[in-house]
C-alpha cells in the first residue's frame, strides 16, 4: 500500500508537471504567433507604402530659361554680315549747302546678310540689291569686301552676293519644320547701320501666306525686332542655330511691330541651288489643270476639293506614276491643294530631287503616289 502512494504520488507530481508546463508552451506559442502576425502586418504596410511611393511620378519642375543668351549670339555673330548698297536710284539731295547744280543723290542704304560657306556665299534679300551698283560686305570683325551677285529669286525674295575670303565662320542651319509657336528666338543684324544688334523675342506663327511680300510665301512671324537694315540677317533659336532669315516687318501707328521670316529649310534650298547653278532650279512633275472657267465653258465637273488634271507631259514623272487627265490633285505631301495658285505654291518650295507625295483621287478611289522633282523643261 505504501508503494502504490509513493508511486501515485510520483506520477501525480510528474503529471502537474507536465500539465504546467504545456500550458507555460502555450502561452510562449501565442505570443510567439501574436509577434509574428504583427511582424507580417508591419512587412505588409512597409511595402505597400514602398510600392504606392515608387510608382508616384515624381513632380515636374517647369522649365527654366537660361539666364542669358550670349552662347547663341556668339555662336552665329561671326555668321552675320553687314551690307551696304550703293544702288542707281536718284533721290532729292537734302543735305545743307549743295549747290543747286545737283539737286539728286544717288540712294545707298543697309541690309543684312548671313554667311553660308566658309569661301564667302552669303545669303540675303532680293529686294536689298535688286537695284545695287556697288556692294560692300562688312564683317563681324570690321573687314570690309566688296561682293557681286551670283544669283537672285523672285518667288521667294532671297539672293546670293558673295566676297573673296577663305575660312568663314558658317551659320548652322536648323530644322524649320520642327520649331513651335513659342520658341524663343533672337534677330541679328544690321537695324539703321547698327552693325550686330540683337533682339529677343518668340515664334508668333509659322506658315504665314498672304503679305504680298513674295510670290511663295510661307513665313515665320516673330515679335523680334527686324527693323530696317536687319532683312537678310539671321533670325535663329536659342542655340545659335538659323530658323529664318529677315525679311519685313509689318507695323501701325500705335502697335507693335510685326516681324516675318524666310524659314530656314527655304533658304537652304534655295541657296544650295543657287550657288551651284547660279539659278534655281524648279521643277515640275508635267501635270496641267483645267482653268476654273473651263469648268463652266466645258460643263465639266468642278472637283469638291483638289485640282483637276487636264493633261500629264509624255515621259514625266507624272505619266510614270500613272496619273491620267481627270484625275483630282487633293494632296501634296499632305497639304490639301483646293486652287491651282495651292499647287503651285507648294511646287515652288521642292527642288529638283525632292522626293514627293502626291494624293489623287480617281473614280472615289484615293491613290498614294510618289515622284520625284524633275528639271522643268526650258521650253515651258
Amino acid at each position: 500500500m505504501k508503494t502504490f502512494l509513493s508511486l501515485w504520488r510520483l506520477y501525480s507530481d510528474n503529471l502537474i508537471f507536465i500539465i504546467s508546463t504545456i500550458l507555460n508552451m502555450k502561452k510562449h506559442l501565442l505570443f510567439l504567433l501574436q509577434s509574428v502576425m504583427a511582424g507580417l502586418a508591419l512587412a505588409f504596410v512597409y511595402l505597400y507604402l514602398t510600392d504606392h511611393w515608387q510608382t508616384q511620378e515624381p513632380p515636374v519642375e517647369p522649365a527654366s530659361e537660361p539666364a542669358s543668351y550670349a552662347q547663341a549670339v556668339q555662336k552665329i555673330a561671326p555668321a552675320v554680315v553687314s551690307i551696304y548698297i550703293q544702288s542707281n536710284q536718284l533721290v532729292p539731295n537734302t543735305t545743307p549747302g549743295v549747290s543747286p547744280a545737283a539737286p539728286y543723290r544717288t540712294r545707298n542704304y543697309t541690309g543684312s546678310g548671313v554667311i553660308v560657306t566658309p569661301d564667302g556665299h552669303i545669303a540675303t534679300n532680293k529686294h536689298i540689291i535688286k537695284d545695287a551698283v556697288k556692294i560692300y560686305v562688312s564683317l563681324w570683325n570690321n573687314l570690309v569686301y566688296e561682293a557681286f551677285v551670283v544669283g537672285r529669286d523672285e518667288f521667294t525674295d532671297l539672293a546670293v552676293i558673295k566676297i573673296q575670303a577663305q575660312d568663314l565662320v558658317t551659320a548652322t542651319f536648323a530644322n524649320s519644320e520642327e520649331i513651335l509657336i513659342g520658341d524663343v528666338v533672337l534677330a541679328i543684324g544690321n537695324p539703321f547701320g547698327l552693325n550686330q544688334s540683337v533682339s529677343l523675342g518668340i515664334v508668333s506663327a509659322t506658315g504665314r501666306k498672304g503679305l504680298d511680300i513674295s510670290r511663295y510665301e510661307n513665313f515665320i512671324q516673330t515679335d523680334a525686332a527686324i527693323n530696317q537694315g536687319n532683312s537678310g540677317g539671321a533670325l535663329v533659336n536659342a542655340y545659335g542655330a538659323l530658323v529664318g532669315l529677315g525679311t519685313a516687318t509689318y507695323s501701325q501707328r500705335g502697335a507693335e511691330g510685326i516681324s516675318f521670316a524666310i524659314p530656314a529649310n527655304t533658304v537652304q534650298q534655295v541657296v544650295n541651288s543657287i550657288v551651284n547653278y547660279g539659278e534655281v532650279r524648279r521643277g515640275w512633275f508635267g501635270l496641267s489643270f483645267y482653268h476654273p472657267q473651263a469648268y463652266v465653258i466645258y460643263g465639266i465637273k468642278r472637283p469638291a476639293q483638289g485640282v483637276r488634271v487636264s493633261g500629264v507631259h509624255p515621259g514625266s514623272v507624272a505619266a510614270q506614276a500613272g496619273i491620267r487627265s481627270n484625275d483630282v490633285v487633293t494632296h501634296i505631301n499632305g497639304e490639301t491643294i483646293n486652287s491651282f495658285q495651292a499647287y503651285n505654291h507648294q511646287l515652288w518650295g521642292f527642288t529638283v530631287g525632292d522626293e514627293v507625295e502626291l494624293q489623287v483621287l480617281r473614280n472615289n478611289r484615293v491613290l498614294q503616289l510618289k515622284v520625284t522633282v524633275e528639271p522643268l523643261p526650258q521650253s515651258n
